[in-house]
């Protein structure tokens, strides 16, 4: 069986960290030498470049992160398997005819998105917890330490973004006052609550919209998705405006006892709106991160509220490069993880606080959880044994 990796918009490290495990599994795998410039939007030109490609290079199945229309559709002309790997969430762009295609299989880590996807028609969804490159995990890990030399560089770190810019944001000034506040109530029933339930999801209705677009025609929801307008709303909007309060709040809560450093592109925000955190800018996604991680005595993880029943991939990474995670409640991470010893968790601010007072005075006790962690994770999430499962799954249902 013969692959072909495809990457659209930008270069993705684990798009290639994928043909590596392919490849290692005894399978052909080979990088499109051509970057896509579409993800959402048909290209015949790029469809007709991809279907050549793979007639001319017997290609048998085409993968791709996230789902890629133009890969899809070159696929199905091809009259061969398109596999889209999705690593985060909520994610809409797959809502899309072209992904009921019965050649068409997505693998979700995400165990609510896969049975609203199965839901919606698509024929083939797999649930995968997300994964690292053991084998760049390990030799990074060597020579990071010795970089480190036993020492850490911070204590408390945040790699992400504070989602400034959003859907709700964007649209705040066409929005009536009346509904601002009914959108507060919202957020205040679901801030600073992580106990793994999803308070916004169904909370607007459909009416609301319409009666936002009528009375505003400034109002735009730029949904090319076969989703409703209020799920897109939610999803681009209500769900990361939440993330940007909290992460804020959280950041500035601890600052007030602890140094806490923040990489992220949100430069301007961070600026305006953080007290006593250090700022960073973005760190390249790899080794540079791995640093960052095994370098910080405690790593935040403040998910999404739209990753409802997933490991994100940032816990994966920290744990890769044998950090000591501090993650907001998720069920699934303490069904992959054992609490209090493979990963600590914190359901309320109060909690959040306790936990960090508590770690960052028992070094032993929290490198002892960060060193199992890292054990568990090279153990059972790598890429190898994720694609192993996703292939004998395309190949057993064929």
């Amino acid at each position: 069986m013969k692959f072909l990796v495809v990457q659209a918009l930008w270069k993705q490290y684990t798009a290639m960290d994928i043909a590596e495990a392919v490849s290692k599994l005894g399978y052909e795998a080979e990088e499109y030498p051509v970057m896509l410039k579409m993800a959402s939007y048909l290209s015949d030109e790029e469809v007709d470049g991809l279907v050549s490609y793979v007639q001319e290079h017997h290609i048998q199945v085409i993968i791709s992160l996230y789902f890629v229309m133009n890969a899809a559709l070159a696929a199905y002309k091809s009259g061969i398997r398109y596999v889209s790997v999705l690593w985060d969430a909520p994610y809409v762009e797959n809502y899309n005819l072209l992904s009921k295609i019965d050649n068409v299989w997505f693998t979700t880590f995400d165990r609510l998105d896969r049975d609203r996807f199965l839901e919606y028609g698509m024929p083939h969804v797999l649930y995968q917890p997300l994964s690292v490159n053991k084998e760049n995990a390990v030799r990074w890990n060597a020579e990071i330490q010795k970089t480190l030399k036993q020492h850490y560089i911070h204590d408390i770190s945040f790699i992400g973004n504070l989602y400034s810019r959003n859907l709700y944001k964007d649209n705040l000034q066409y929005i009536p006052v009346e509904l601002q506040y009914y959108f507060n109530s919202i957020f205040e029933e679901a801030m600073f609550r992580w106990d793994g339930v999803n308070r916004v999801y169904g909370k607007t209705g459909s009416e609301i919209v319409e009666y936002i677009k009528k009375i505003s025609p400034e109002f735009s929801i730029p949904n090319r998705q076969d989703i409703e307008d209020v799920r897109y709303f939610e999803s681009m909007g209500l769900i990361r405006e939440i993330a940007n309060i909290e992460r804020i709040a959280v950041l500035n809560l601890l600052a007030e006892e602890h140094s806490v450093m923040l990489y992220t592109a949100d430069h301007e925000e961070a600026k305006a709106k953080l007290q006593g955190v250090e700022i960073g800018p973005p760190v390249e996604y790899g080794k540079a991160t791995s640093l960052v991680y095994a370098g910080s005595k405690i790593n935040l993880n403040i998910s999404l509220k739209g990753i409802e029943g997933g490991t994100p991939q940032r816990i994966m990474d920290i744990m890769g490069a044998g950090g000591f995670v501090l993650s907001a409640y998720c069920e699934e991470t303490a069904e992959l993880f054992e609490e209090d010893r493979e990963i600590v968790m914190f359901r309320t601010p109060e909690e959040l606080v306790e936990k960090v007072d508590y770690y960052l005075a028992h070094d032993k006790e929290r490198e002892q959880i960060a060193r199992r962690g890292c054990e568990k994770v090279l153990q059972c999430y790598t890429y190898e044994n994720k694609m192993r499962e996703l292939i004998d799954w395309i190949t057993g249902e064929a």
